[in-house]
């Protein structure tokens, strides 16, 4: 086992890619901290991650407050007495927020509302996440940080600006924290899924496909996942959609010792769809 005995904390664990990204650890050997905005969630994974031997714990956290960070941090060495890993993974495309009956992801007809929260969830709490757990790795000595950026954040596109501009933060923000932890022996790290299906691409595939393509698409009875899969096959090289898993899978290998010289960088886990 790659990571027996160590401790992770994964927000937005509850669900898509956070979910399978806890239990890809567990099946590493680490004790997973499950934290989401819905307590319900987190505990059914929690409960997935001691089904398969781990100890874990489910913590309520809303990333855009500093104090429910903190508490998450503390709860953890709590209940562990100790800490190595940080996973930040809970986000949001903000699509619930825009709301305009005509071309609602132009810039001008984005609520201010919306832009707020988005940035506040992807890249705010980012920043607060990886501030809480930053005194304890340096104290230590040690410690591993993944931020869940996308391919979004590699490129500006036209179907949800707040969304590509918060995750382009964090891919910055992640390499900025890279170089001044470094001397503290602390890994951070971006990971950037490509076209994964989870209840966030269903949300928001209106905006990703066009307005006036997905209605055209939707005249013609196809679906949100078809439309998603014509996506995959159009845009992507090994013409196949990534899954939570593959983006688990490097998570656990950022999290291990076999990346211990890998830092600042942001890796994309999407079949090739953008190369850089």
């Amino acid at each position: 086992m790659l990571l027996k005995d160590q401790v992770a904390i994964v927000t937005g664990g509850g669900g898509g890619i956070g979910e399978d990204i806890c239990l890809c650890l567990a099946r590493e050997g680490a004790q997973v901290v499950v934290s989401d905005i819905n307590k319900e969630l987190a505990q059914k994974v929690s409960a997935k991650v001691k089904e398969s031997g781990q100890e874990s714990l489910a913590v309520k956290t809303d990333v855009r407050f500093e104090a429910q960070c903190n508490n998450l941090v503390a709860m953890t060495l709590n209940e562990f007495n100790r800490l190595d890993i940080l996973v930040c993974a809970a986000g949001t495309s903000g699509v619930n927020w825009m709301t305009a009956p005509v071309d609602p992801a132009a810039v001008e007809n984005i609520p201010v509302e919306a832009w707020d929260m988005t940035l506040d969830v992807n890249l705010k709490g980012v920043f607060l996440c990886n501030r809480a757990v930053i005194s304890y790795f340096k104290q230590q000595k040690r410690g591993k940080i993944i931020n869940v950026s996308s391919i979004g954040g590699r490129r500006g596109g036209g179907g949800l600006p707040p969304y590509s501009a918060s995750k382009a933060g964090v891919i910055n923000l992640t390499q900025s924290i890279a170089m001044q932890v470094a001397p503290f022996n602390i890994n951070a790290n971006t990971i950037c899924p490509g076209l994964v299906w989870t209840p966030m691409w269903a949300e928001g595939i209106s905006f990703t496909t066009g307005k006036a393509r997905w209605e055209k698409l939707q005249a013609k009875g196809v679906s949100p996942e078809e439309a998603f899969m014509q996506m995959v096959h159009a845009g992507t090289p090994l013409k196949r959609p990534q899954t939570p898993e593959d983006m688990g899978n490097l998570v656990v290998f950022l999290a291990s010792d076999l990346a211990r010289e890998i830092t600042g960088q942001a890796i994309n886990v999407d079949g090739g769809t953008v190369l850089n």
